[in-house]
């Protein structure tokens, strides 16, 4: 393979006009969100004095709330760029559950594809917030997972399988959302992917691990970390992240592959294209980046189902993350937020 050339045509964007159009088009496509199903809760406090018994923090709670997580956040994040969503994933049979089915519904997102599995408990990722007064904003100073990474039983296994084989023919685009939470398992990918590529889906991925296992998908949206552990080298350098996406399509026979380099922007690499590098838009504020790979992850399907080229849906979705990381805890970027967004940059 020639080596890539790293385009840096200063900041690449997408016109105000051309968001509205793709977001318009991809309005009301059926999207099934395969993954691993968490409640994100949090307790947002402010920090009082240290604790007599141990160095820790006493946190006076102001406020304590439960949004949805990964996969469900990922559906979220859909959801407000007003796709039909319907997730498809294993709870417990538990409070937590009920909590997270509540807020699916809240967002008008099916969950018939939710299976209860009385064996395990419902996902949880806990995140504690404080901060001083009204001058020092809010930190991360803990996180507290409740998480059953077990494989999935046979017969939980089936169950899901059977929701997707009647679920992937009424649909436009499958999402896989893995956190190796164990949803996201050889049988459950064996059975899904043929069937989707048989139905004409849009198969986008956002997984943490083992991304040769799904071959031939429209986009792959990992993160640096991820996407370093699949090539066996450190993208360290625009012209390294260049060659490292375009290396990583060619390895999964993808569209595209679309890689957040944090701080750093992310790397779009298409088929038909060199690669291009899009820089981080300068920041006034980052006050949180969790979650903002569902977003780019639900963004950038969004722009494919929109008729958006790969460059073009990762556009959309550095526009989408610039949103999110702005705001405490998972957040979603909503059609009106991103079109603001854009006709702000191009004002």
């Amino acid at each position: 393979m020639s080596e890539p050339k790293a385009h840096r045509p200063g900041a690449p964007a997408l016109e105000a006009a051309r968001v509205r159009e793709i977001l318009s088009r991809a309005q009301g496509c059926r999207v099934v969100v395969l993954g691993d199903m968490v409640l994100d809760e949090h307790i947002v406090g402010r920090a009082q004095s240290v604790a007599r018994e141990a160095p820790v923090l006493i946190i006076k709670q102001d406020a304590r709330y439960a949004v949805p997580g990964s996969a469900t956040n990922v559906a979220a994040n859909l959801r407000a760029l007003q796709a039909e969503v319907n997730v498809c994933g294993v709870v417990g049979d538990d409070d937590a559950a009920t909590s997270l089915r509540e807020q699916l519904a809240e967002r008008g997102i099916g969950a018939a594809g939710l299976v209860a599995d009385d064996s395990r408990t419902t996902s949880i990722k806990l995140r504690i917030w404080a901060g001083g007064d009204r001058q020092r904003p809010q930190h991360m100073v803990a996180r507290v997972d409740t998480v059953d990474r077990r494989d999935l039983g046979a017969a939980v296994a089936a169950e899901l399988i059977a929701y997707l084989e009647q679920a992937i023919p009424q649909a436009d685009a499958l999402l896989i959302s893995d956190y190796e939470i164990g949803v996201v398992g050889s049988d459950v990918v064996a059975a899904v992917l043929p069937l989707a590529r048989e139905h004409g889906l849009i198969i986008a991925v956002d997984a943490h691990a083992r991304l040769g296992r799904f071959q031939g998908a429209a986009v792959v949206t990992p993160n640096q970390p991820e996407a370093e552990a699949e090539l066996g080298y450190a993208l360290g350098s625009p012209e390294l992240a260049c060659r490292g996406a375009a290396e990583l399509r060619e390895r999964l026979q993808a569209r595209g592959v679309v890689i957040t380099l944090g701080a750093a922007g992310m790397v779009a690499a298409a088929a038909d294209a060199d690669p291009v590098l899009i820089p981080a838009a300068p920041q006034a504020r980052v006050t949180d980046p969790t979650g903002a790979g569902d977003t780019v992850a639900a963004a950038v399907t969004a722009g494919l189902l929109g008729g958006g080229s790969i460059l073009e849906s990762a556009l959309l979705g550095e526009l989408a993350a610039r949103l999110v990381i702005r705001r405490l805890g998972v957040a979603v970027a909503g059609t009106e937020d991103i079109l603001a967004e854009a006709g702000a940059r191009d004002g």
